[in-house]
């Protein structure tokens, strides 16, 4: 089916976003306008979120408080619902359970490893349900895992992927973002390495290595990162001996710095502290705290925004191919497009039922579509980039 065909299918599709700040509302916002005929479900916390996102599109965007996290949550009557309301360790597997029981298709971006554990348990639930729930499809891991599909297509040799993502935001963005990076800082990274499972600590010093990005990014360093890239992939593809992650902040010293914060206490959710008679979670305080040294120094230049993702095929130790794509956003644009993307990916060839990561999806329809909407958003320069090999 051409991309292009797609503005005129789904007329009586009903899909849900859960969670529409800024990820999910990047996301509604590409999906109304690739699905002019289709309907929406906005759902949120925020009461602030939701008239927001019913300000997009009122007569086909209908907003309605809801936790992704309760017990349960009602999709009877929609088709798609899309987990947008991270972080995702916090407890994603409510919603995929409601997910699943109202028979309907389940997408999120979790990209923490216990959310991807699982909602990857439940497959043979979704089975004998026969519903598909898609976990980790945004942009790393998402895009990330595509691009992977791709090169191990073009180079079928290949035995090994590394992903490396890079991102430098001005603003720290909201709680869960900020929650979701202390959390990689204390969480062992899932490493495939020969064939077999083993953990390296996440966002550590000994754990860098160099890597060329195409400019303005150039070279940095990354670090083990505790995403879900190489649970999914080397669940899928079964020639893989090899896949890992790594992640860098920009400017490089937000890397030592979340690090450490990550360590003293900042990263777990498991204590709060007492302040003034009220109970803190760390996180809390300290996103407050960035916010409101953003606010004070909004006038001051911070650097621009960049996103960047690169994925190499390995054989051994050998780069066979690799792929690059930048973005000037931060990554809640890349994230939000991924996710639409997915959608669409769903919505116009249906994955089989069962628990899945991304790789689930065609990947030459999801990456063409990924550059075609991402020129038409002015962003994402020159699309995927093919890197020579070194």
């Amino acid at each position: 089916m051409r991309a292009q065909s797609l503005k005129g299918l789904f007329t009586m599709v009903s899909v849900g976003i859960v969670g529409v700040g800024q990820m999910g509302g990047a996301a509604l916002r590409i999906l109304l306008e690739q699905l002019p005929h289709a309907q929406f479900v906005a759902m949120d916390r925020s009461a602030e979120a939701l008239r927001r996102a019913e300000t997009f599109d009122p007569a086909r965007v209908r907003g309605r408080i809801a936790e992704a996290t309760a017990e349960t949550v009602d999709l009877s009557g929609i088709d798609l619902v899309l987990n947008m309301s991270g972080p995702f360790f916090a407890g994603s597997d409510s919603l995929a359970q409601a997910a699943l029981q109202a028979g309907t298709t389940y997408i999120d971006i979790g990209d923490d490893l216990e959310a991807t554990e699982t909602v990857l348990a439940m497959d043979a639930d979704a089975k004998r349900a026969g519903i598909a729930l898609v976990t980790g499809a945004g942009w790393s891991p998402g895009v990330s895992n595509w691009c992977a599909a791709r090169l191990l297509d073009e180079f079928p040799t290949s035995d090994g992927i590394q992903v490396v993502w890079a991102t430098h935001e001005r603003d720290p963005g909201g709680l869960a973002p900020l929650r979701h990076m202390l959390h990689m800082a204390v969480s062992p990274c899932p490493i495939w390495r020969d064939g077999k499972w083993v953990r390296s600590a996440g966002f550590v010093p000994e754990t860098a290595t160099d890597f060329t990005f195409p400019e303005p990014l150039g070279q940095i360093q990354a670090y083990d990162t505790a995403h879900p890239e190489p649970r999914t992939l080397a669940r899928h593809f079964p020639q893989l001996r090899n896949a890992s992650c790594k992640g860098s902040l920009r400017p490089g010293w937000a890397n030592a710095a979340f690090s450490t914060l990550g360590r003293i206490g900042f990263g777990y959710t498991d204590v709060t502290v007492d302040v003034g008679g009220n109970e803190v979670e760390p996180a809390e305080f300290l996103w407050k705290m960035l916010w409101a040294r953003h606010s004070a120094s909004a006038s001051a230049k911070s650097g621009e925004p960049l996103t960047a993702l690169m994925v190499q095929a390995l054989n051994g130790a050998r780069v066979q191919g690799a792929l690059a794509l930048l973005d000037d956003a931060p990554m809640s644009r890349g994230t939000g497009l991924g996710a639409a993307v997915a959608a669409l990916a769903a919505l116009q060839s249906p994955p089989p039922p069962g628990a899945w990561g991304p790789e689930v999806f065609d990947w030459q329809f999801a990456l063409a579509e990924f550059e075609r909407i991402g020129r038409s958003l002015g962003g994402f320069g020159p699309g995927i980039r093919n890197l020579t090999a070194v």
